[in-house]
C-alpha cells in the first residue's frame, strides 16, 4: 500500500507537470527544416512503456495504471525533470534531418555497435524503435535509424543523451532542498553537529523552538535567535552561523556511487565510521512542513560521500562547508549581554569586596537600582552595565586550561524570572596579560586582564562622579 501510495503522488505530479509540457509543445511548435521527419507526435502521458538498453545496462519505465514505475528507482527519490523530458522525447520522436539510406559499412554511423536502443510503446497500441549510433563530428548531434524507415537520419543531442545516461541520471541529485526563503537563520530549527573537527557534539538550538530551558538560556543573551551548546553556551555568531549553516541546504551530488542499498551495504562501504554527522529541522517557508534531516558524512580516497535520512542512497557530493566548522567561530565573543529588563540584580566580589546592585521596576523610565542598599543614579548604573556585559573571549579557545586559587572577580547576574538560573563568570589569573574565564562551571576562554581593571577602577569611583570608562 505505501509503494502504491507513492506512486500515485509521483503520477499526479509528473500527469500535471507533462500536460502542461504538452500544451506549450503544442501551441508553440519548434521551428523545423525541410529535412527534419516527425516519426512520432504524441503527448507524453501517452507513452507507456520505455525500454532503454545502453553502455550501462538497461532501464525499464511503466506506466501501471497508477503512476509510472522507474525500474527499481523509488518513486520518491525520481528527477522529475530529467523524467520529464524523457517522456517528451519518447512521444515527439523528430529528427533535425535525413542523411540517407545506410553504406554498407555501418560502422561509419556507429550503428554497428549502437550507443542505445531504445523501444517504446504508445496508449495506442503503436510502438517505435530508436536506435543510436555515433555522434556527428561537427555538429555534435548522433546518427540514429527509427524502425519502419529504411533511412539513417541525425538526431538532436539534447533529445538523444536522456537515452545514454546511466539509470541513476534519473534519480534526483539533490540531497537537501535549495533554501527558499531569506536566511538559513529563518529556515533551520535546531541543528546539531557530531564528529569532524569537533571534540564534542556541538547543538545549535533555535530560539523560537518550542523548548522552554532554551528560551530561558537566550534570556542570558538579549535578542538571541540561537544559542551554541557545546563545552558551554554561548549566543550563537550570526555571520558564521549563515556560512556553515548555508550549507546544509542545496546539496547536490556529483553522482551516485549506489542506491536501494542495504543497511550492511552502506556500512561496509565506510559508513560504519563516518567523517562526520549534522541532524536539523528545516521549515522552508511560511507554509512549509517541519522536515527533519540526518546527513551523514563519509570523505573516502579523497572523495566526499554523504548519505541522507535512510533513503538508501550514496550520493557523492563537493565537500559541504560544516565539515570545516569550528566550534570558536560559532560562539559570540561576548560571554553575557542579558537586557537589564530581564534582570533582578547583579553582585560583583572582588578584592575581597562584596557589590550588591539590586534592580526595581517594570520600564525603563520606572527603573531604579540600589547598591548594599543605597539608591545609585540610574545612568551611572546603566554605564557601568555597559561595561561589565563588554566581557569577551580574545578569539581562541584554551584546551581545558588550569585554573586555581580564588577567583579576581566573581559577576553574577540574577534574573526576574525564577526558573532562569543565575549566570555566573568567574575571572582567573591566566598567562602575561590575560585572565582565564570560567562561565557557569566551564572555562575554555582567555580575555585580556585590562577587562578586571577597568571594573575595579569603576566600582571604586562608583559613589563619585569622575568618568566611568567602558572601554579596554
Amino acid at each position: 500500500m505505501k509503494k502504491q501510495t507513492r506512486l500515485v503522488l509521483i503520477v499526479v505530479v509528473v500527469v500535471l507537470l507533462l500536460g502542461a509540457a504538452s500544451a506549450v509543445l503544442l501551441l508553440s511548435p519548434a521551428k523545423t527544416r525541410d529535412k527534419s521527419t516527425t516519426f512520432t507526435d504524441y503527448p507524453p502521458t501517452d507513452v507507456k512503456k520505455v525500454s532503454i538498453r545502453n553502455t550501462y545496462g538497461t532501464m525499464n519505465v511503466a506506466f501501471t495504471g497508477e503512476g509510472y514505475e522507474v525500474d527499481d528507482i523509488p518513486a520518491p527519490l525520481v528527477a522529475i525533470q530529467n523524467f520529464m523530458d524523457m517522456l517528451g522525447y519518447c512521444g515527439n520522436l523528430v529528427s533535425i534531418s535525413t542523411v540517407g539510406a545506410p553504406s554498407k559499412d555501418m560502422r561509419l554511423y556507429g550503428l554497428d555497435a549502437p550507443l542505445a536502443q531504445v523501444e517504446i510503446s504508445y496508449a495506442n497500441g503503436k510502438f517505435a524503435t530508436l536506435t543510436v549510433g555515433s555522434r556527428e563530428v561537427v555538429t555534435g548531434n548522433y546518427y540514429c535509424t527509427v524502425s519502419g524507415s529504411p533511412d539513417i537520419y541525425l538526431f538532436g543531442k539534447v533529445r538523444v543523451e536522456c537515452f545514454l545516461q546511466p539509470k541513476s541520471g534519473y534519480l534526483d541529485h539533490m540531497v537537501t532542498p535549495k533554501l527558499a526563503v531569506s536566511s538559513p537563520m529563518t529556515a533551520l530549527g535546531d541543528v546539531t553537529f557530531t564528529g569532524g573537527p569537533l571534540a564534542q557534539p556541538v547543538a545549535i538550538r533555535a530560539v523560537s523552538g518550542k523548548d522552554p530551558q532554551v528560551t530561558l538560556d537566550a534570556l542570558s543573551f538579549g535578542a538571541a535567535t540561537h544559542i551554541v551548546r557545546g563545552n558551554g553556551v554561548y549566543e550563537l555568531d550570526q555571520t558564521y552561523g549563515v556560512d556553515v549553516l548555508g550549507g546544509l541546504l542545496g546539496i547536490k551530488a556529483n553522482g551516485v556511487a549506489g542506491y536501494n542499498l542495504t543497511d550492511g551495504q552502506i556500512a561496509a562501504f565506510g559508513f560504519d565510521h563516518p567523517t562526520m554527522q549534522a541532524e536539523f529541522d528545516l521549515k522552508n517557508g511560511t507554509d512549509a512542513p517541519l522536515t527533519h534531516y540526518k546527513l551523514t558524512v563519509l570523505v573516502k580516497d579523497g572523495k566526499c560521500y554523504m548519505t541522507c535520512n535512510d533513503n538508501r542512497v550514496i550520493y557523492e557530493v563537493p565537500a559541504p562547508s560544516f565539515l570545516n566548522i569550528e566550534y570558536g567561530k560559532l560562539c559570540v565573543r561576548w560571554f553575557l549581554s542579558p537586557m537589564l529588563m530581564d534582570i533582578s540584580g547583579i553582585s560583583i566580589e572582588t578584592e575581597g569586596k562584596a557589590y550588591d546592585f539590586a534592580v526595581t521596576g517594570d520600564t525603563n523610565d520606572t527603573k531604579r537600582v540600589t547598591l548594599n542598599g543605597r539608591e545609585l543614579d540610574i545612568e551611572r548604573f546603566r554605564t557601568l552595565y555597559k561595561l561589565l556585559t563588554s566581557a569577551a573571549h580574545d578569539g581562541t579557545l584554551l584546551d581545558n586550561p588550569s585554573v586555581g586559587g580564588e577567583p579576581e572577580l566573581t559577576l553574577t547576574y540574577t534574573y526576574l524570572n525564577p526558573d532562569k538560573k543565575p549566570d555566573v563568570l568567574k575571572l582567573y589569573k591566566g598567562d602575561v596579560r590575560r585572565l582565564y574565564a570560567n562561565l557557569n562551571g566551564v572555562t575554555e576562554v582567555a580575555m585580556r586582564e585590562m577587562y578586571l581593571t577597568r571594573v575595579r577602577q569603576a566600582l571604586s569611583d562608583i559613589w563619585t562622579d569622575r568618568e566611568i570608562v567602558t572601554d579596554w
